[in-house]
């Protein structure tokens, strides 16, 4: 791959070229611009439609319940601080949220309309998310070029449309990304007051607000590197990056730029989602198949490789391999350059291959793009309308019968299995006292390690169970933990619920 001059541009116009002089280089990278509906876009639709199909699901995120309960509390105590005491031992340390907005949204549709409001949500959630990649990465673009990557996003993401805070960051980070590749490639600068807005709203629903100032400052620096685009490209990257900045007024205030590290020390190692990343799921998979077309691309396009693209892909590569949970963002960082990096390679090619349409096609692609866009939203609404939405939930009936005993219970629980017991068994309420909920920035992986470890007879077991004084005890029911309890120690197993156990100490009255 050879590096060249980052001036030495293709003389092709560009399909997203801004109307007036913004900041940026003074070349444009080749781009498409194309009116109409034709047969990659209609195809994409149908991609939509499908995964917007599959999206219709129950609840499908363990932290749900806890998220949803939390909510309630900043509710009914009008406070961000010490939430989540009640189904903790007194003496459990105070702990603040991040992302309270989300939560006390999410509490407030389950509230209003039930628990199928969060997958209710969740679609609408994606639909949006797409609607973000129609605007940004297919719109006036080359079309073969953007279903290749519109696909792999599509493919990739699916598994993250969550329901959490998270799943909002993906359409912001959607809309993050194609603004930061076109701040240096074609040399649209976002408005100010838009980016600080935006990203003042983010911070309050989701702590990976911290992406907008991080990347805007990636342009910045590729700016300075790429000497003859400096001047506009890193006053541009500026601007948005001191308007970015907004996201600093929210609860956690400058503190919020160490969350993400917070997190991962507290997870890594006992949380599956910040394990490091492997290529052996679709999300990983579709990263690295778009990172393939772009080192292809560079190899072989005679066009400028610009240091703020290498920079921005180094940067994105990094973060992405970090961990699993890094994987989504990364993904949407890369795909704009991807895009780009194609439509440079063969975009000329492709649109030899995209056939003009007559009026009678055109009409015809049309009305099957409509035909598509309404059973988009036709199909999910009607799978919604036949699913439960707790179906998946863990040990929501042992949940449901610890919530029918009298008095307070000292429950110690499955990780998995807490954010059901709080919201379903009484958690919420104070009825349950926990040995540990979902909150892993609260407790720390050497806490959550010990807890797991007594399931496993780790060392130790026997004398923090002890110490913990339980009422009962639920874990999966292969944990080893199970047979000894009742062979050994006469508890009892008061209720088997898919992969949990309810476990009761002799003489309980729950027997």
């Amino acid at each position: 791959m050879t590096r060249l001059d980052p001036v030495a541009r293709s003389d092709r116009p560009a399909g997203d070229e801004p109307e007036e002089r913004q900041p940026g280089p003074s070349g444009r990278a080749p781009a498409a611009g194309r009116a109409g509906i034709g047969p990659a876009q209609v195809a994409l639709l149908i991609v939509f439609a499908g995964s917007l199909w599959i999206a219709a699901s129950p609840v499908n995120d363990i932290d749900t319940y806890w998220h949803v309960a939390v909510g309630r509390d900043i509710l009914a105590r009008h406070t961000l601080d010490g939430l989540g005491r009640q189904w903790l031992d007194p003496g459990a340390r105070g702990w603040s949220t991040s992302q309270w907005l989300s939560e006390v949204l999410m509490y407030g549709a389950v509230d209003r309309f039930g628990w199928l409001a969060l997958p209710m949500l969740r679609v609408l959630a994606a639909a949006g998310l797409y609607g973000v990649l129609w605007l940004t990465l297919v719109r006036r673009r080359q079309p073969i070029a953007a279903f290749v990557v519109v696909f792999g996003l599509v493919i990739g993401l699916q598994g993250l449309l969550q329901d959490r805070p998270a799943t909002v960051s993906l359409l912001f980070v959607a809309a993050l990304a194609p603004a930061c590749e076109r701040l240096w490639a074609v040399g649209r600068r976002q408005p100010p007051l838009l980016v600080a807005a935006g990203c003042l709203v983010w911070a309050q629903l989701h702590g990976l607000w911290v992406l907008a100032p991080a990347a805007f400052a990636l342009v910045a620096l590729g700016g300075v590197l790429d000497r003859r685009a400096r001047s506009e490209q890193v006053r541009g990257a500026l601007i948005c990056l001191a308007a970015s900045l907004t996201g600093i007024v929210n609860p956690r205030g400058p503190v919020s730029f160490l969350l993400p590290l917070r997190f991962r020390d507290a997870a890594v190692g006992v949380i599956g989602e910040w394990a490091p990343t492997s290529f052996t799921i679709s999300l990983s998979i579709a990263w690295g198949i778009l990172i393939a077309f772009l080192i292809l691309a560079w190899a072989r396009t005679p066009a400028a490789i610009s240091w703020t693209e290498l920079v921005w892909m180094l940067a994105w590569t990094v973060f992405g391999l970090g961990a699993v949970r890094n994987v989504g963002p990364a993904l949407l960082m890369t795909a704009p350059v991807v895009l780009r990096a194609l439509e440079r390679l063969a975009g000329n090619r492709l649109d030899r291959m995209t056939r003009s349409h007559g009026p009678r096609e055109a009409r015809v692609l049309g009305a099957t793009a409509a035909v598509v866009v309404l059973g988009g939203l036709v199909l999910p609404a009607a799978a919604l309308s036949h699913v439960d939405p707790l179906r998946r939930t863990p040990a929501l009936a042992i949940a449901r019968r610890l919530a029918a005993e009298p008095g307070v219970l000292r429950v110690w629980d499955a990780y998995n299995a807490s954010g059901s017991l709080v919201a379903f068994g009484g958690g919420r309420d104070g009825h349950l006292r926990l040995v540990v909920d979902g909150r892993s920035d609260l407790w720390g992986g050497d806490y959550i390690s010990e807890v797991g470890a007594v399931a496993n007879l780790g060392s130790g077991w026997e004398s923090r169970l002890r110490d913990f004084a339980p009422d009962a005890v639920v874990v999966t029911s292969g944990s080893p933990i199970v047979d000894i309890l009742e062979l050994e120690r006469h508890w009892h197993a008061a209720q088997y619920d898919g992969d949990y156990v309810l476990l009761v100490p002799p003489g309980s009255r729950m027997h």
